[in-house]
């Protein structure tokens, strides 16, 4: 029984808050966070990287995670360089807040970002008066200083959240020369709401990359197969005397967290809390544990709708192909063979829903403005 619980037995001998935090810090490493995760890496390590690096993907699928997974990585490969430079910081992160009122706030955003890079005194730099020029000149300074790999942004969406009359363009501009003048690739990560800023102009798509860390879809055998996989790993990790059946209910897991991991996540940690507080000798959680601390069919109806408007934003590059070829005097008709697909590729394609034709790479026009 031991040899088959993932987390150390003598957890169970700890206080209920210890066996809590437990849970709540594992990650547990899925297929799709795998593939995005190799797509990131290979984005920030790129010779002639992007300098903007789209994340995106619905609410609650583990899009934070990936990226602290990912600063964790830089951080531990960057250690001998940060012996050697003292000033040097391998990845800093901040998450871009809401405005209050119409306007993305840019000063309180090279506010957080000089903070997150450690600007010495930063007390003392920053006043209430200060200028977004000046906050801004202190930024360009303290990315140049500090040279990190990549600079994470998240809830990044909240970049498009500008007054009527304003151009969207302006926001994702203004990270792009921050970018350009810094040499720093700026990570910008957030849900489907993230789409509107992508693309906006021929400079912007030569220079940025999209990565999709998209949900399970219980209709395809794979993503099913992995679904309850990760629920299988899920039951063996969390602290308890018995290891729960979740996979015997995964399609109630499945329905409540409509595919998402992190929502899944979320979901097991707040049951265990509960029932480890109400007795802290529970031997596991059941069923009716999960029903009760469950979001309810509404929520989690309203949460499916937001994923699948963004899903279908990033649908059948078909037409869109089409009409490229088209557009370049090229006939849109002609049927190309088949081509060998990378492992990458295939992975993704296992996510095809049923009746959609298999894709073809087309020598002329088949890539969109990204990965360049």
């Amino acid at each position: 029984m031991q040899a088959e619980r993932g987390f150390p037995r003598e957890l169970l001998n700890q206080p209920v808050s210890a066996r809590i935090t437990y849970f709540q810090s594992y990650t547990m490493p899925h297929p799709k966070l795998r593939v995005a995760a190799q797509k990131l890496k290979y984005s920030i390590h790129q010779p002639a990287g992007a300098s903007l690096i789209f994340v995106f993907g619905p609410s609650g699928v583990g899009k934070s995670t990936l990226l602290r997974k990912i600063a964790q990585d830089l951080t531990e490969v960057a250690l001998p360089r940060m012996e050697i430079h003292k000033g040097y910081i391998p990845v800093a992160d901040i998450e871009a807040i809401a405005p209050e009122f119409s306007n993305f706030d840019w000063k309180d955003f090279y506010v957080r970002a000089l903070m997150a890079l450690k600007e010495p005194m930063i007390e003392k730099k920053i006043s209430r008066t200060d200028s977004k020029l000046k906050l801004r000149l202190a930024l360009e300074s303290a990315l140049k200083n500090r040279k990190p790999d990549a600079f994470f942004v998240d809830e990044a969406q909240n970049l498009g959240k500008v007054a009527s009359g304003r151009k969207l363009r302006d926001q994702t501009d203004c990270i792009k020369s921050l970018a350009n003048i810094t040499q720093t690739q700026f990570v910008l990560c957030g849900t489907y709401e993230l789409l509107v800023l992508r693309n906006l102009s021929g400079q912007l798509c030569r220079r940025s990359t999209d990565i999709h860390l998209p949900r399970y879809f219980a209709e395809f055998d794979n993503d099913r197969q992995a679904f309850q996989a990760v629920l299988s790993t899920f039951q063996s990790y969390l602290p308890l005397l018995e290891a729960p059946s979740l996979s015997e209910n995964w399609d109630f897991c499945y329905e409540r967290s409509i595919g998402c991991i992190g929502i899944l996540k979320d979901w097991l940690s707040r049951t265990l809390s509960a029932v480890l507080e109400e007795d802290n000798n529970a031997r596991t959680l059941t069923l009716k544990h999960l029903e009760r601390h469950a979001w309810s069919t509404s929520q989690c109806s309203i949460m499916l709708k937001e994923a699948k408007e963004g899903e279908k934003k990033l649908g059948d590059k078909r037409t869109t192909d089409d009409q490229l070829r088209a557009d370049l005097g090229l006939d849109p008709s002609i049927s190309l063979p088949d081509v060998a697909v990378s492992s990458e590729a295939s992975n993704e394609n296992s996510t095809r829903r049923v009746g959609e034709p298999l894709p073809r790479r087309r020598p002329v026009g088949e890539e969109e403005c990204v990965n360049q």
